[in-house]
């Protein structure tokens, strides 16, 4: 009997030491944004971090303004975000052409002043764009934004285009985009609502325009017509872990692993575009649970354990 409570005894030692240490490693707060590869994202993150022993207090579908300021006041410790969205809606400066890795190098630099650390980047440029349907940009010869622009002149503003609410905004949006390329959609015309929405309104003839991400599947299912960015309006938009200082410093784990999850995508970027693409496709198109399909693929990057 002694025997057996001694057993009994050093078990629940070993199962208390075993907890101490895993709560040891602390509480990560991760932000994501409001649509999908934000989501894929946020998850392929606090995956990866619970299965290496940390706790993750994870909030997600936030929007850019707000996801940022929570990390600025340390709401959360990290999330993930673009490029060309901190240069130019973040820290407030104009796209001047410069490339994606030097782009990464003066955002990183600012923000470093702010005590915000940007790991490496993912390679994907999932830039805003916009799409029209291929029937669409034949009839008309529609190919790149230049061609939208006289086409919308011609039709004194009156095409309609959906967009989302940030897009409308943002100085990396549609307001900016009207004025390099001189001409204005009618306000009557032009349909804002919540992002991923702006498909269906394309899909079922309600507009001739709409907005969509480089990485968006849906572009590929229905073979729509991304127009060209002639005039360079968009920068690149990588994309990064961003960390607050005091917790780089605090979890250096928490840096490498994140680094280590970046390194598992492909550094060509028509490759990594393409490996996010289909992230994205399993969550949109074929209805996968974003957790489910963030976990499927740490499993097959070999980052997790089945």
């Amino acid at each position: 009997m002694k025997r057996l409570i001694c057993v009994i005894l050093a078990a629940l030692f070993i199962t208390s030491f075993v907890g101490t240490a895993m709560a040891a490693k602390g509480t990560i707060k991760i932000g994501a944004k409001n649509f999908t590869e934000q989501y894929v994202v946020g998850e392929l993150m606090k995956i990866l971090l619970e299965e290496n022993g940390y706790k993750v207090d994870y909030k997600s579908g936030m929007g850019t303004a707000i996801v940022r300021k929570a990390l600025e006041e340390g709401a959360i410790d990290l999330y993930m975000e673009y490029t060309g969205t901190g240069w130019m809606t973040h820290l407030g400066h104009l796209f001047e052409g410069e490339s994606a890795d030097e782009l990464y190098q003066k955002v990183k630099k600012e923000d470093e002043e702010k005590g915000l650390v940007w790991l490496d980047p993912i390679k994907c440029n999932n830039t805003y764009a916009l799409a029209i349907r291929r029937e669409f940009s034949e009839e008309h010869n529609l190919k790149t934004l230049s061609d939208l622009a006289r086409y919308v002149k011609e039709k004194k503003g009156k095409v309609p285009i959906a967009t989302g609410f940030e897009f409308y905004a943002r100085p990396d949006g549609i307001i900016g985009l009207m004025k390099l390329y001189e001409f204005a959609f009618h306000p009557d015309y032009i349909k804002v609502m919540a992002p991923g929405l702006t498909f269906g309104f394309l899909q079922q003839k309600e507009v001739d325009v709409t907005m969509v991400f480089g990485t968006d599947p849906v572009v590929q299912k229905y073979n729509w017509v991304v127009l060209q960015d002639d005039k360079s309006f968009f920068p690149p938009y990588d994309l990064c872990p961003v960390i607050r200082k005091e917790a780089a410093e605090k979890y250096p784990e928490v840096v490498q692993l994140l680094n280590k999850l970046v390194s598992v995508f492909p550094t060509d970027r028509v490759e990594a575009r393409a490996a996010m693409t289909v992230l994205n496709y399993k969550v949109d198109i074929s209805k996968m649970d974003a957790a489910d399909a963030a976990r499927e693929f740490l499993v097959e990057q070999g980052l997790i354990k089945k």
